[in-house]
This record gives C-alpha cells, sequence and structure tokens, in this order.
C-alpha cells in the first residue's frame, strides 16, 4: 500500500503481523558477517480487540505492542505492518495498455465493476502478471493483479501503531511479504520453476499464496483455522475452549485417523485441503494450460506444528509439503537468545512478520538459474534445499 509509504535512513524496521489469535514481532539487523536476528516475539491477541480482522479495541492493541516491544528489546519504532489477509481482495482484471501514468486510473475504475466497497474509500496497488495479445486487431491487452483493502481499515491500523509510538513506514498485504521471505532462502533461486504454495493455517483463517519464477500470481483466504479445529474438538469431546486447545496441541496425531481427536478435526482439514487441491488445479489451468507444474507446498501457522500434518497434506493432494522454518534458516541467531529447538517451533508462527521484517534487507545473490534448471534435468524433481519437518 505504496500511499502510506516513507523512506528513511534508520534502525532496520520491526516486521509486525497483527493476527486475530496473536501478535508477532521479528526483526533482523545487518552486519559484516550477513544478516542477523535482533529478535522476535509472539503475544496472545487480547480477547475481542480484532473481530474479523478489524481492530475493536485500541486500547488493549496498544498495551500488548507496548510489551512485547518492552520485553523482547527490539531497536527503535519503525515498523512495516500488514493487512488481515481477510480484509484483502485479490483480483485479476484484463484492461487495454496504456501508457504508466494512465494506467492506474483505468484500473480504479474497471475495480467498480468487482470490488464490494467504494473505490474513493479503497487503498489499492497492482501488478502486471502478463501481456494477452488479442487473435483480432484489437489492442494488447494487461493481465493485472489488483489487491485492495478498505481504507479505514489500514488507517486504523496506522492509527493504533502510532498510539504505540510507532512509526509506520509501510503498510503490506501478506502474499507480497512471502515473496521477500522466498528470496532469503540459502543457495536457491526463487525464480526457478517450481511453483510454491505457502498454506497458513492462521487462527481465523487460512491463506493461500501461489509464488511462481518469482512472482505471486495467486492468493486466497479460506475460512477455517486453528481455532475451528480447537470448536470441533471441544463440542466432540465435550471440553472447554482453553481445555480443547491444550489437547489439539500436546495429543492430536493425524497419523492416528481413529483416535477421537484426530476424528473431531478431520472433516474441516478434509474441507481446507480439498479448497486447496482445487486451488492449486485451477492455478495449472489458468497459468500453464492445464498442465502440472514441480509444486512445494510450505506449511506455516500455529496449525504447521500439528503432529502428522505434513504427511497429511501430502496425502490429501499429491504434493510434497514442509513446514515453513525460514525463520531459523536465512539469518545468523545468538544461542545466548534462543536455543534451535525454540526457534524450530516457533518459526512457522512468524512467516508473514518475517517477510516484513526483511523489507530493507538484501538477500545474498542465488544460485543461476541455469544451474537450477541442470540440476532438475538430472533429478527429474524440484530442487529445494529446504529440510524436510
Amino acid at each position: 500500500m505504496s500511499a502510506f509509504l516513507r523512506r528513511t535512513n534508520r534502525t532496520s524496521p520491526i516486521g509486525v503481523d497483527l493476527g486475530s489469535g496473536n501478535i508477532k514481532m521479528a526483526q533482523f539487523k545487518q552486519t559484516p558477517k550477513g544478516l542477523a536476528l535482533v529478535n522476535f516475539g509472539i503475544l496472545p491477541t487480547p480477547e475481542d480487540a480484532i473481530r474479523e480482522g478489524k481492530v475493536v479495541n485500541s486500547k488493549r492493541i496498544v498495551e500488548a505492542l507496548k510489551e512485547l516491544l518492552k520485553f523482547h528489546s527490539f531497536v527503535g519504532q519503525r515498523i512495516v505492518v500488514s493487512v488481515p489477509g481477510q480484509l484483502v481482495i485479490v483480483k485479476e482484471i484484463l484492461i487495454e495498455e496504456l501508457p504508466e501514468d494512465e494506467l492506474r486510473e483505468a484500473i480504479k475504475w474497471e475495480m467498480e465493476k468487482f470490488f464490494p466497497f467504494p473505490i474513493e474509500k479503497t487503498t489499492f496497488d497492482y501488478k502486471i502478471l502478463n501481456r494477452v495479445i488479442p487473435e483480432d486487431e484489437s489492442p494488447d491487452k494487461l493481465n493485472v493483479m489488483v489487491v485492495a483493502a478498505p481504507l479505514d481499515v489500514v488507517q486504523s491500523i496506522v492509527d493504533v501503531m502510532k498510539e504505540a509510538s510507532l512509526d509506520p513506514i509501510a503498510i503490506e498485504v501478506e502474499p507480497f511479504s512471502k515473496l521477500r521471505l522466498l528470496q532469503f532462502i540459502p543457495d536457491f533461486d526463487f525464480k526457478s520453476e517450481i511453483l510454491f504454495v505457502m498454506l497458513n493455517i492462521g487462527h481465523t483463517y487460512t491463506s493461500v499464496s501461489m509464488i511462481d519464477k518469482g512472482m505471486v500470481n495467486f492468493f486466497r483466504t479460506l475460512p477455517i483455522g486453528g481455532k475451528k479445529f480447537t470448536d470441533a474438538i471441544a463440542q466432540s469431546l465435550g471440553k472447554n475452549f482453553k481445555v480443547a486447545q491444550e489437547i489439539k496441541e500436546t495429543k492430536l496425531d493425524l497419523n492416528k485417523r481413529k483416535d477421537p481427536v484426530t476424528k473431531a478435526v478431520l472433516p474441516l482439514l478434509d474441507n481446507l485441503l480439498l479448497e486447496v487441491k482445487r486451488s492449486i488445479n485451477y492455478y495449472f489451468k489458468k497459468f500453464n494450460d492445464g498442465k502440472s507444474i514441480d509444486t512445494v507446498i510450505l506449511v506455516e501457522g500455529g496449525s504447521a506444528n500439528l503432529k502428522g500434518i505434513n504427511e497429511y497434506i501430502e496425502e490429501s493432494t499429491s504434493f510434497p509439503a514442509s513446514t515453513d522454518r525460514l525463520l531459523a534458516d536465512i539469518a545468523e541467531v545468538s544461542p545466548e537468545l534462543f536455543t534451535k529447538e525454540y526457534l524450530l517451533e516457533m518459526a512457522p508462527f512468524f512467516s508473514v512478520a518475517t517477510g516484513l521484517a526483511l523489507r530493507e534487507h538484501r538477500a545474498k545473490p542465488a544460485i543461476k538459474a541455469k544451474k537450477v534448471r541442470e540440476a532438475q534435468k538430472q533429478q527429474k524433481k524440484p530442487v529445494f534445499k529446504y529440510k524436510k519437518g
């Protein structure tokens, strides 16, 4: 959301992911040896302070933000913050090719046909996906991805951050923070011919971001998240939410299909993964003439730590799945701050916050695309040096 971007040369920004279940922060710094983790922290979002992605109790959010900042000793007040995914609308539109100074205005008017809120109350950005050449003699068209959010929602996020004495230098949407995160995978060309499906199973919803050849080409949200898994366990076993949450985190094993806890969540998980597979198949049809592409699913969010979830996703979708623990891999981490085990356990929560925090950092040069293609040809499978788990 470029309208809120302001460039300065101060401390590295803190990435802030304002979720309905948890508030997450991460910060990095540049050292002579490369990128280093300053700190990261997580705190439960105050109950009923955020509803359907909207801040409804700014006072409690401000208190939580200040507590996180103080406890984890983040440096400075500059932040990059995300707009909750369920409030973001992503739409592909086909529009006549125009000079850049005219294109934004033309997109704005085209949006009125598709978007559910008035354009004057919207902040939006766009990315050109490709040029379409018509079979007849009509002018060339552009296939454009438009990302929009209600202006009042974006402004409310800015206001609550400023109230917490923070300096929001940019507002971003989730899929573009994921794109940045992939650029920091060690020794990997993120523009290679692999489709990354970033599956973020959050508290109240799941987001699906698809990144192919270094571009975000698809984003959608699904109304199933970890909270619904907990609700299902609570209802099935006759427990309250707090007890059911503990059962989910400690006893749920998706490899044990006949276990009562597993049986409680499987209908929801099956529905979720059915939509994920449909989304991937739609992507193949839309962007690759129906042909499959080497695909890797990266599982993120709190539910990424559920036992057996990667194996279940692979079985349900027929695509390899790995837990996104990139927070632990992209930067040097002082053992005095965190143990490796704790970092690996917490990393899936921080995919968005990490991508946001990397906004002003530069990734190391990736391995050459030619090298990737040669390795793919030899191995006949995706070259993705990222550990399973």
